[in-house]
């Protein structure tokens, strides 16, 4: 049985309490605090008392303290009260057991994980009437340190990553500004309306390739020595010879077509020939018979009268 706490010196949120040596302990004593007031110091300083292992304690070494923990208890056993000092207890009570959060841990792996480091932040932020002071107002730094990056955040997502390139938002931010931004956005626009220009006409195709008729320049050229009189007495032998191959009464038949082909208007020149039934112009009062008869017969859609 403990009787009494003597020394709790440089071990968690004690510095070097001695007060508890006038405090007897009895079969039940119940000990309360708010959180973070050491009673869970309490428990682990019980269990290396039980178990003679340090580790509870050194792990709770008070931070900023020059001297390693030092710890008297009166107890059952003695004299001398049972010491840890310089790491190790003088002697143990061995019919100690500590049911706390480690014992539940321990034996019904619970997964609790809160190791002293995180106990020793804890106490760092909270200990004393001027740290929970301090501890307020480092929340309140927090949250506005939160909502400042959040305005952070929603003014770089204003800025699109396609406007600002390869560009940071800082980057970005400090780039200089240009008096003459609305100049130079028109003339780039026209420059890129140029350029989507260029492509209907580099996509164009090329104009075809002109094919000029083969002439027979020497044929023209005898055809333009001839003279007139010349002309006729051939056209007067083409028709005489096409005549002969009409047979009896060409001629005659001939004749009456001349004289079936339609008058002109005023309105067109142009009439329908009765020998080969296309469309000609009206020559036969200005040209002799044979030259009219030539015509037809050099037509290329005509074979003979008969078949036209």
């Amino acid at each position: 049985m403990i009787n009494s706490i003597q020394l709790l010196r440089n071990i968690g949120l004690f510095d070097s309490v001695s007060a508890g040596a006038s405090i007897s302990l009895a079969r039940l004593t119940l000990v309360y605090a708010e959180n973070g007031r050491g009673k869970t110091t309490l428990a682990a300083i019980l269990r290396s008392l039980a178990t003679g292992d340090p580790v509870p304690i050194t792990e709770r070494h008070r931070l900023a303290a020059l001297h390693p923990p030092h710890i008297v208890l009166a107890c059952d056993g003695g004299p001398p009260a049972a010491m840890f000092q310089n790491n190790a207890w003088n002697r143990t009570l061995t019919n100690l057991v500590v049911f706390d959060d480690v014992f539940v841990d321990q034996n019904i792996h619970s997964g609790l994980a809160v190791a002293a480091g995180h106990r020793q932040n804890l106490h760092e932020l909270i200990l004393g009437a001027q740290a929970v002071t301090l501890n307020r107002q480092l929340q309140q730094l927090i949250a506005r340190i939160g909502d400042h990056n959040a305005a952070l955040r929603e003014k770089a997502a204003a800025i699109p990553v396609t406007e600002r390139g390869t560009l940071s938002v800082d980057d970005f931010c400090a780039l200089p500004p240009r008096m003459e931004i609305d100049a130079a956005i028109s003339a780039t626009e026209r420059n890129l309306a140029a350029a989507r220009e260029q492509d209907p006409v580099r996509n164009t195709p090329l104009f075809d390739t002109l094919s000029l008729p083969v002439f027979d320049v020497a044929a023209i050229d005898r055809i333009l020595e001839e003279s007139l009189p010349s002309l006729d007495a051939v056209a007067a032998a083409q028709v005489q010879a096409h005549l002969a191959g009409l047979g009896r009464g060409g001629e005659t038949w001939i004749g009456e077509g001349m004289r079936r082909i339609p008058q002109p208007t005023t309105e067109t020149t142009r009439t329908t020939c009765p020998f080969c039934a296309q469309e000609s112009q009206w020559v036969a009062c200005y040209q002799p018979l044979s030259r009219v008869l030539q015509l037809c017969v050099q037509r290329p859609e005509a074979e003979d009268f008969g078949s036209s």
